[in-house]
């Protein structure tokens, strides 16, 4: 069974979400077993690759540039 892509990603906001993610210390370990990350803080890929399963979006969407990143 292939495990769930997780994309993440900062729209107005202050990257404090994703600090969180990188602070949970050897926790995280357990987190790359159970998911494949397609684009996050963790791996340092900055575009997208296609579809994902979950999506973690930090900040609030004021522009269309913020737009375009949820499409």
């Amino acid at each position: 069974m292939a495990k769930p892509k997780l994309a993440t990603t900062s729209l107005a906001g202050c990257f404090g979400c994703h600090m969180s993610i990188l602070d949970i210390d050897d926790r995280i370990l357990k987190l790359v077993e159970l998911i494949d990350f397609d684009k996050s803080p963790i791996d340092d890929i900055k575009t997208f690759s296609g579809p994902v399963d979950i999506g973690l979006i930090e900040g609030g969407c004021c522009n269309e540039e913020n737009v375009r990143v949820l499409q």
